[in-house]
């Protein structure tokens, strides 16, 4: 019943008007509108306007589309900018993430192993000592100030 009504009430609402504006000259010369014809009689020069839009020229409407053209390229440029920007900030992100994850592993490693080897660059490997230690660990501290912010 809901429902019904509220349908009933729409259908009122949007129910089209059909109206007329008339323009007429009275007897003493003024000019008169009204959505009303004027008496028999009394008008000497009545009119029916029309106030439905009128059609615009084509010329216009070919600059009116070229202009909304134009903006839509820019827009979509724009968007394709912001997106640009987006992806490259959030693939920053992830790779901060991934060094600092690195770097924080490599301090554990460093920090809770006794004993430990690394490669000398020349194929072979060497004992890391407790001042090679310690400066391994000071580059790895500040490396996780870089990357884990």
């Amino acid at each position: 019943m809901r429902n019904f009504i509220f349908l009933a009430l729409l259908l009122l609402f949007v129910m089209p008007t059909n109206s007329q504006i008339y323009k007429w000259v009275d007897g003493k010369g003024k000019t008169q509108y009204s959505d009303q014809p004027p008496l028999s009689g009394i008008s000497k020069n009545e009119k029916i306007l029309d106030i439905h839009s009128s059609p615009k020229p084509a010329n216009e409407d070919e600059s009116i589309t070229k202009d909304l053209m134009e903006k839509e390229r820019e827009f979509k440029e724009r968007r394709a900018a912001r997106e640009e920007t987006r992806n490259k900030q959030l693939a920053e992100a992830e790779m901060r993430k991934e060094n600092c994850f690195r770097v924080q592993s490599n301090l554990d490693l460093l920090k809770n192993s006794e004993r430990l080897s690394v490669p000398d660059g020349n194929g072979g490997v060497i004992d890391v000592d407790d001042q090679l230690r310690q400066s391994y660990m000071d580059e790895a501290l500040k490396n996780i100030a870089t990357y884990c912010q």
